[in-house]
């Protein structure tokens, strides 16, 4: 049986909440060829909406992803997605969302290419710099994660940096007065997890790229939102994981002296 025809192109404006919603609902109930048609609507035509970026890089290509697991025309969809992204990677043009999409496609499909074709377009002397720099601020957290630290730059802590004071200003926000006491504390719980995170990964930075200056007002900024018993644990391991003894010691004598 032939898969449907797939057009990636949104003519009308929909309800993209609702047709969220009833794309899972397609899901759901079997109908698999109208949740795909769906899913691929609402992942384009959420394209310049900024409040729906997360909620369309990860939940919906995660549904999108599980629906590919069921029925081959989906797989064939966000390969296809993919592929179209990752080949304007070798041509002059360099753009936030396409790499952004491509990145969040290799989440579901294949996550070790990113790097693998990061590494590819670094090696070709042809290729633009401003290609990689992106690649770079995008996937930050996966170069940290793995310890590629050699490949950070000063671009890419002042993207961290401002990351975090993104997710502070969510914090640091007037509360919306139509949300409940319950969905004003999962706000407030999320965006905290959130800074903590961004915020650990640009102290691990920090510390492997030795920047005083910036790690030491991430830890304040760190310290001042952890509520844990022990909060200068994790800043320790991620100075640890970073090579840096030299901080790993100050931040021992910091919380041995704060316990005395």
């Amino acid at each position: 049986m032939p898969g449907p025809e797939l057009n990636f192109a949104v003519d009308t404006v929909l309800d993209l909440s609702e047709l969220h919603l009833l794309a899972e609902s397609n899901f759901d109930e079997g109908e698999y060829e109208g949740a795909l048609m769906r899913y691929i609507e609402v992942f384009e035509g959420s394209r310049e909406l900024p409040e729906w970026q997360d909620k369309r890089l990860n939940i919906v290509l995660a549904d999108m992803a599980a629906l590919a697991d069921v029925y081959e025309p989906a797989m064939l969809a966000l390969t296809s997605m993919r592929d179209e992204k990752e080949a304007a990677l070798f041509s002059a043009t360099t753009e936030w969302n396409n790499i952004s999409e491509w990145a969040a496609l290799n989440r579901q499909l294949e996550p070790a290419r990113t790097m693998a074709i990061y590494f590819k377009l670094k090696a070709d002397p042809s290729q633009n710099g401003a290609t990689l720099r992106l690649i770079r601020q995008i996937e930050s957290s996966s170069f940290i994660r793995q310890g590629l630290y050699k490949e950070l730059d000063q671009e890419t802590l002042a993207h961290l940096q401002k990351r975090v004071l993104l997710y502070e200003s969510v914090l640091l926000s007037p509360v919306e007065d139509e949300m409940s006491e319950e969905e004003q504390e999962e706000v407030l719980e999320n965006s905290i997890e959130a800074l903590l995170k961004a915020a650990l990964e640009l102290f691990e930075a920090a510390a492997a790229l030795k920047e005083g200056d910036i790690g030491r007002e991430t830890m304040k900024k760190y310290l001042a939102y952890q509520q844990e018993k022990d909060a200068y644990s994790k800043l320790i391991s991620a100075a640890k994981k970073a090579n840096n003894q030299i901080w790993v010691d100050g931040l021992q004598k910091l919380a041995a002296d704060e316990k005395s």
